[in-house]
């Protein structure tokens, strides 16, 4: 007969929240919403963020499988936390603002000279006369000789 579990263990003595390869030691929160609380105190860059855009995520090795990340919901906070080890971690992340334009990455002022040299450059040499024809040694002009993959007939 299976039994359920209606209590859970004990929070560890203390949990390491990282965030962008920074990392604190904190004592657990309760909930979730006291864990958000502990996460932007500690990680000033997250003070202005939406709540909503702040996730907590573990790694989790079931079965003997391969480690997996997963994303720890609200719902499911006091077990997971629970099942920490001491000292163990609890990654943050923040998913993009969905109302904000997409961010491109930013070109370097020297690569965007260079272009330009390169484009003028090119340019001037479009816009110069091209290079006077010269007759062939056969007589013929090479404007008017023409290749062909055919084989001539005649």
């Amino acid at each position: 007969m299976a039994t359920i579990k209606t209590t859970t263990p004990s929070l560890p003595d203390y949990i390491t929240y990282r965030f962008i390869n920074r990392m604190v030691y904190v004592r657990p929160a309760q909930t979730h919403e006291l864990a958000l609380d502990i996460a932007q105190k500690e990680f000033v860059e997250l003070a202005d963020v939406p709540r909503d855009r702040i996730s907590f995520n573990t790694v989790a090795t079931r079965n003997h499988q391969e480690p997996r990340v997963v994303r720890i919901s609200e719902s499911a906070w006091p077990a997971a936390v629970a099942r920490q080890l001491c000292g163990g971690v609890i990654d943050i992340l923040v998913s993009p603002d969905p109302n904000s334009p997409p961010t491109y990455l930013a070109v370097p002022t020297d690569m965007i000279k260079e272009e330009i040299e390169i484009l003028r450059k090119t340019r001037s040499a479009a816009s110069s006369p091209p290079p006077s024809r010269h007759p062939s040694p056969s007589g013929r002009s090479t404007k008017s000789a023409k290749r062909s993959w055919l084989p001539r007939l005649g």
